[in-house]
C-alpha cells in the first residue's frame, strides 16, 4: 500500500512540475531588431538583436535561437545554426546578437526587384516590410514567433 502512495505522490508532483514548464515556457515573450549589417559582393548582411524574457518564476533552459527573415513568405536570409543550451534565470532576460547573410544577388533580385535591389547596392534610403521568424526549444518544447517589421537602410 505504500509504494501506491509514494508512486502516486511522484506522478503528482511530476505532472504538476511538467505543466509548470509547459505553461512557463508559453510564457515567455520575444523582441527582434534587424538592420542591414554591410552590403558587399555576394549579397547583404544583415544584423538581427533578438531580445528573450523569462517572466516566470522558474528557470528556463532554451536552444540558441535560430531566425529566419522572409519577405512576402521567400526567405531573404537566415542565421546559423547553434546546438547549444542556455539557461535564462527567473525574472530575467537574454539577449542574442545574430547575423544572418542573405541570399546572393540575383535571389534577391528575384525576391526583392530590381529597383529595390539597385536602392540597396546604391545606398537610397529604403523601407522594407519584413517578416521575421525566431525559432527555439523552451524546456524541449517548440517555440517560434512571427514578427512584421519595417528594415530601414
Amino acid at each position: 500500500m505504500f509504494k501506491w502512495i509514494v508512486g502516486g505522490l511522484a506522478t503528482f508532483f511530476s505532472i504538476r512540475y511538467l505543466s509548470r514548464l509547459q505553461r512557463a515556457s508559453t510564457n515567455i515573450t520575444s523582441r527582434i531588431r534587424v538592420s542591414i549589417h554591410k552590403v558587399n559582393l555576394t549579397g547583404i548582411e544583415l544584423k538581427a538583436a533578438v531580445q528573450i524574457q523569462n517572466p516566470n518564476p522558474v528557470t528556463l533552459k532554451l536552444q540558441h535561437p535560430f531566425v529566419k527573415i522572409l519577405f512576402k513568405d521567400k526567405l531573404l536570409g537566415s542565421s546559423t545554426i547553434e546546438n547549444s543550451i542556455i539557461e535564462i534565470p527567473e525574472h530575467s532576460e537574454k539577449n542574442f546578437d545574430l547575423k544572418i547573410q542573405s541570399a546572393g544577388w540575383l535571389t534577391l533580385i528575384q525576391i526583392l526587384g530590381t529597383k529595390v535591389v539597385s536602392d540597396i547596392r546604391s545606398g537610397a534610403p529604403i523601407e522594407l516590410k519584413i517578416q521575421t521568424q525566431i525559432i527555439t526549444r523552451v524546456n524541449g518544447l517548440p517555440y517560434e514567433q512571427f514578427d512584421n517589421i519595417i528594415l530601414k537602410l
